[in-house]
């Protein structure tokens, strides 16, 4: 009898303390997928599980600001809603198209500056191409520029402390984003700034998948990596530099005014852009959004590049959608990634899109690292955010919408190309081995969570 009675009390306390754990998230995760996962783990683990919820899924629901006069477009209006931005047609865009072509242009940009440069990027490494950037940086803020530097703390993880002392040496000033300090993890541990933008003079952007790496010229064990990037003027370059602003206030708790870092430009007519990002507060979700908006309103041809491919239910109804109701969706991920998990996970993913009536294709050539979206040959997207949980309900992303059918066009034709190096995945001939194929669904369960 005193077992059972034992056993009795530990079951109360087992479920009194699920219970308490389960009121957060069932509140803050209205995705069921996600809530479903997170209570599984705490019904599962009640102490463990609550923690690990305390350090990776927890969110800080920041009120929703109040905004007036959206723009007329539904996807101008949800971004606007989101983030407060507004399409802008005073913009010109270079695509750079690869390492090669994204260092080469931001190195000239680096080297012409002369008041100020912004970074922010995941990934600095200290390598060869971290190493040549360092060293323009460090001559620059030497000549008088101002410089700073944003860098994700788990992401640079590699950026040495020799680098880092030279840098401050010369007055270039630096922030991490979320150093790990164990025991104390916060929420923020598993949210990583995953962003890579530049501004420079407050007059030339960059934003794109690259990150501060020789791997993106020289390849690694994956291969060449294949990937894009833009080069940015314009109107959007004021978004992008408060934007910066606003996360070295976050990462450094110092608050610039941006009016003395956004410079005049004489662009008029251009290109249509608009930015977009996610972070806690209004904007979460607003990538995730846009890109479901575009895919539930495309009338004839859907392209994604994706190196990593486990979208969230919201996309990926939608485009099952989109393949039944005869829209051409056609998705590109590499033959493998960096993440063996992920490749094992995205396989019940491409089937159940092989099943909608989608074209799925896998890169051969390298790695391939670009995030792009190309809907009807007019609309197109190019950033950070992969077509996953982590990027679309996690992380700190931007992206930019560039609604100009000369520059959508491009970006066909480019993915076109790579189409080349490509196998195409066929239902009659690809099918994953059997324990591939259970392991993967059923970690497929646990997607919210990665």
């Amino acid at each position: 009898m005193p077992g059972r009675r034992n056993m009795l009390v530990l079951l109360a306390i087992h479920l009194l303390w699920s219970c308490c754990a389960l009121l957060p998230v069932t509140r803050q995760h209205r995705i069921p997928s996600s809530a479903a996962a997170w209570a599984a783990v705490i019904l599962l683990l009640p102490v463990a599980g609550t923690l690990l919820y305390l350090l990776a899924g927890y969110r800080h629901r920041a009120p929703v600001p109040r905004r007036s006069d959206p723009p007329a477009d539904p996807l101008g209006k949800l971004v606007f809603h989101g983030c407060g931005t507004r399409p802008s047609t005073g913009n010109r865009v270079e695509l750079l198209h690869n390492g090669s072509n994204a260092f080469s242009a931001l190195i000239a940009s680096l080297q012409r500056a002369t008041r100020t440069i912004h970074m922010e990027y995941y990934i600095f490494r200290d390598d060869r191409i971290g190493r040549t950037i360092a060293e323009i940086l460090i001559r620059k803020s030497r000549a008088g520029v101002e410089v700073r530097l944003v860098y994700d703390a788990v992401g640079s993880r590699g950026l040495s402390r020799r680098m880092l002392r030279r840098m401050h040496e010369a007055g270039i000033r630096t922030a991490a984003y979320a150093p790990l300090r164990f025991p104390w993890f916060g929420p923020a541990a598993t949210r990583r700034n995953h962003r890579k933008i530049v501004v420079t003079d407050g007059k030339v952007a960059y934003l794109g998948g690259i990150n501060i790496a020789k791997y993106y010229l020289d390849g690694n064990d994956n291969g060449q990596w294949r990937d894009e990037h833009l080069r940015l003027e314009g109107d959007v370059v004021a978004d992008l530099q408060r934007l910066f602003l606003a996360d070295w206030a976050a990462a450094r708790g110092e608050r610039l005014d941006p009016a003395r870092y956004i410079a005049p430009h004489d662009i008029r007519e251009g290109t249509r852009l608009q930015l977009a990002w996610s972070e806690e507060g209004s904007s979460r979700h607003t990538i995730a959004d846009a890109f479901a908006l575009l895919i539930a309103r495309a009338r004839r041809r859907i392209r994604i590049c994706s190196p990593y491919f486990l979208p969230p239910t919201l996309l990926l109804d939608a485009l099952r959608l989109a393949a039944r109701s005869g829209v051409k969706v056609e998705i590109m991920v590499p033959a493998s990634s960096d993440s063996h998990l992920t490749d094992l996970i995205s396989d019940s993913y491409l089937e159940d899109l092989l099943d909608a009536g989608a074209e799925l294709y896998r890169y051969q050539r390298g790695f391939l690292h670009a995030k792009v979206l190309v809907v009807d040959d007019d609309t197109v997207s190019v950033g950070t955010a992969n077509m996953d949980y982590r990027s679309l309900t996690a992380n700190l992303e931007v992206t930019v919408f560039i609604r100009d059918r000369a520059t959508a066009r491009s970006m066909a034709a480019s993915f076109d190309n790579d189409l080349r190096s490509c196998t195409r995945l066929d239902r009659r001939t690809w099918r994953p081995a059997p324990v591939r194929r259970v392991v993967g669904s059923l970690l497929r369960l646990l997607s919210p969570l990665m």
